[in-house]
């Protein structure tokens, strides 16, 4: 359950606890997954939510990545804003916790992911908007709809997009990096 914790969370208001529920596809692909009947998997779920939810970092296996992709509920290692309100400041949307989600309009896409660690994997990228101020909220950038000004969020990313359906991760730059100046 751990891996779907990023698709549960763009389907949840108030990120500070758990659903109660789990969204009917999740239940449905978990039912799969674990081969169990449903009754199990809400059990499951009122037993664990919150230590599943107080997780930060999970490490899965392979043969975890695989079983999730193969269901095609969301992938592991797609991306998200990585925000869930507004950024702008004077927007009724803005707000100084991540907690409660102000940004809304999900739209999700198809791409692949470059990492070290896992090799190619396909993910879903998904971006949100804002209809207050007119920004949507990407994995790597805010576009202002009003004069489709692009603005990159500060630092270096985790994840890097390099073209529209391609992303990499820094890690794997940093192994090219590092081999060109060793190469010579």
């Amino acid at each position: 359950m751990c891996l779907v914790r990023s698709h549960i969370n763009m389907s949840v208001q108030d990120m500070t606890h758990p659903p109660s529920n789990l969204l009917s596809h999740v239940e449905a692909m978990l039912v799969s997954t674990l081969r169990q009947d449903l009754l199990f998997v809400r059990v499951c779920w009122s037993a664990l939510s919150l230590t599943i939810w107080s997780f930060k970092v999970f490490t899965p296996s392979m043969e975890e990545i695989e079983t999730l992709n193969g269901h095609g509920l969301s992938s592991f290692g797609d991306l998200y804003p990585p925000t869930r309100v507004c950024l702008t400041t004077g927007c009724p949307n803005h707000r100084s916790c991540n907690n409660v989600a102000t940004l809304s309009n999900p739209v999700a896409y198809k791409a692949v992911r470059y990492s070290l660690q896992y090799g190619v994997l396909p993910i879903h990228v998904t971006s949100t908007y804002c209809h207050r101020c007119l920004h949507q909220y990407h994995h790597n950038y805010v576009v202002c709809k009003v004069d489709d000004a692009r603005v990159y969020y500060g630092g270096v990313p985790e994840v890097i997009q390099v073209a529209t359906h391609f992303f990499i991760d820094s890690q794997v730059l940093e192994m090219f990096a590092t081999a060109k100046v060793f190469g010579w």
